[in-house]
């Protein structure tokens, strides 16, 4: 079979007919290695029908392939901030790899590091992952020197969560999981309940975010079996309420919806005892709970019922971090509510809240995409278009 040219701006689409190409596979061949109809998959390549995060994983397996394969992170930066946070997420990450933690040194510290921490986790959930990561490079170093390694090691699972949150947000999830796994082995020196379940929940992320929502699930059901031993520990009746909404999403990746809503039943009953809390820089309560909600929602094809949980959401007390995911799922929401305009509004919003996370975001840019396709038409798309790097 001839292959055709994959064009030079690539959607998703575009990546999976050229990776079914490559096996020389019909259509409805990779789609019965999928499991969907050969129908669905050819509306998926026409672009006529997009995917939402737990279809583009069964679609990478079938391929055998990754899911950034698919979705094509890291993107060309659209503006210098992204082109920044592609250096420095590559200098981050070697960082990360000459400084384990079982090595220590004595000398002086460049940095405050305290300051510093508090920081980089402050330009995080100012969605600012270019000045967040900039920090990160020469704060590592430094949280590994000095001679108090106890609250050295404390500072460090915020901070390498941080770092987790960064570079996944960039589209670097194997730098992440790094990042990742630094964090675990500082909480497991500590041996605080609770920064035990922050790593588990930073460890399921990343790998829920590549697909792998088995090893997710059970990393936060261990996390959480845990946590149930020691409910007296500060704050970790918060971080069991989180990890019944992490668990609530992989359950969905993994097909089991009447799960998925049993863990967001939960959640909603602790965030109701808790109320809103900011433990750990989670944004914990009810409004989190409505925000997961939605997601669901979305990837479950309800988006009526997406934007009727919206408005139970105080979006203006919400760290940027989590406003940006809100307006990117009201956008879903509305173009598949029919409602294109608005949708629009809403990935603006988005854009104008954390622009470097809405211009890396494969949501974000399929959704976009989406409204081209339905002949969308205005300055303002066609403006989002070209600071994200999507061709019409």
């Amino acid at each position: 079979m001839p292959r055709r040219a994959v064009p030079a701006d690539p959607s998703i689409g575009d990546r999976i007919r050229a990776r079914r190409e490559l096996h020389r596979w019909s259509i409805r061949h990779a789609a019965s290695r999928a499991g969907i109809s050969h129908t669905s998959w050819s509306r998926i390549e026409r672009g006529q029908q997009r995917t939402d995060r737990y279809m583009v994983v069964d679609l990478a397996a079938a391929l055998e392939c990754s899911v950034v394969e698919l979705t094509g992170q890291p993107y060309a930066p659209a503006d210098r901030r992204l082109d920044a946070a592609r250096i420095d997420a590559e200098r981050v990450w070697r960082e990360m790899m000459r400084h384990p933690l079982t090595e220590r040194s004595v000398r002086p510290q460049a940095v405050p590091v305290r300051q510093e921490s508090m920081l980089v986790r402050d330009l995080y959930n100012r969605c600012d992952y270019a000045g967040a990561l900039h920090r990160l490079v020469s704060l590592i170093p430094d949280l590994h020197a000095g001679k108090d390694r106890r609250e050295a090691t404390k500072m460090m699972v915020p901070v390498y969560g941080v770092a987790m949150g960064c570079l996944l947000n960039v589209g670097y999830p194997a730098h992440a999981w790094l990042a990742a796994d630094q964090c675990a082995t500082a909480a497991q020196e500590l041996e605080d309940p609770a920064g035990l379940a922050v790593a588990a929940a930073n460890q399921a992320r990343v790998l829920s975010y590549s697909g792998a929502y088995g090893p997710a699930m059970a990393t936060c059901d261990r996390a959480a079996d845990d946590l149930q031993r020691e409910l007296s520990a500060p704050s970790a009746l918060d971080l069991l309420g989180f990890l019944h909404l992490a668990r609530a999403h992989h359950s969905a990746g993994l097909r089991d919806l009447a799960s998925a809503e049993a863990h967001l039943a939960e959640a909603a009953r602790i965030a109701e005892r808790t109320g809103e809390t900011d433990a750990w820089d989670m944004a914990w309560g009810p409004t989190n709970v409505a925000l997961w909600q939605m997601a669901l929602q979305l990837d479950t094809a309800r988006p009526g019922e997406a934007i009727e949980t919206a408005r139970r959401v105080n979006v203006a007390d919400l760290p940027a971090v989590r406003q940006v995911y809100f307006y990117m799922d009201m956008a879903r929401a509305l173009l598949d509510a029919g409602r294109p305009h608005d949708a629009v509004r809403m990935l603006l919003t988005a854009e104008r809240v954390g622009p470097q996370h809405t211009r890396s975001s494969s949501a974000a840019r399929e959704t976009t995409r989406s409204l081209l396709r339905q002949g969308t038409a205005g300055s303002e798309l066609r403006g989002l278009c070209e600071r994200m790097g999507v061709l019409g």
